[in-house]
C-alpha cells in the first residue's frame, strides 16, 4: 500500500495548493498594482475571464477533494464499499461537467467573433488536447464505479453463501 500513501501525498499537495490560490486569488484581484500581470486586465471582459478562472480554481479544488476522500477509501482497504462507488462517480460526473464546460466557453467566447467558423476552427486542436482527456477520465471513473458496484454486489452473494 506505499503506493496508495503516495497517491494520498500527492493529492494532499495538489488539493492544499489549490486551496492557497482560492484564497490568493481574491487578494491579488484587490492589490493589481502589487502582482501585475497575474489577473487579466486585457482584452474583451477581463473581469468574466477572471471570474471563471477563479470559478475553475474553485471546481478543480471540489475535484481534489474528492480523490482525496478516493485515497481515504483505498488507505482503508474498502474499495468494495458503497463510498467508492458513491465517490467515483462524483469524480467521473465532475469530470465529464468540467470538459462540457470548457466546450461551452469555447464555443460562447467564439460567438462574437466576425469568422465565428474560423475561430472555432482554430480552437479544435484546444478542444481535443483538453476536453477529450477530460470526457476519457470521466467515462472511466463512471466505469469503475459500475465496476465496483458489481463487486459490490459480488460479495455480498459470496459473503451470504459462506
Amino acid at each position: 500500500m506505499k503506493l496508495g500513501k503516495l497517491f494520498k501525498i500527492l493529492i494532499n499537495i495538489l488539493y492544499y495548493t489549490f486551496l492557497v490560490a482560492i484564497i490568493a486569488y481574491p487578494i491579488m484581484a484587490l492589490f493589481p498594482d502589487t502582482f501585475p500581470g497575474i489577473l487579466e486586465t486585457e482584452g474583451h471582459y477581463p473581469i468574466l475571464k477572471n471570474v471563471s478562472i477563479y470559478a475553475f480554481f474553485i471546481f478543480i479544488t471540489f475535484i481534489l477533494y474528492q480523490f482525496r476522500k478516493f485515497a481515504s477509501v483505498i488507505r482503508a482497504n474498502k474499495l468494495f464499499s458503497n463510498e467508492s462507488i458513491l465517490i467515483s462517480k462524483y469524480i467521473g460526473t465532475l469530470f465529464i461537467i468540467v470538459g462540457s464546460t470548457f466546450v461551452l466557453i469555447k464555443i460562447i467566447s467564439t460567438i462574437n467573433k466576425t469568422n465565428f467558423f474560423q475561430a472555432l476552427a482554430r480552437s479544435i486542436p484546444i478542444l481535443i488536447v483538453y476536453v477529450i482527456p477530460l470526457f476519457v477520465v470521466g467515462i472511466f471513473f463512471l466505469l469503475l464505479s459500475d465496476g465496483f458496484k458489481k463487486a459490490l454486489a459480488l460479495k455480498e452473494e459470496n459473503d451470504l453463501t459462506v
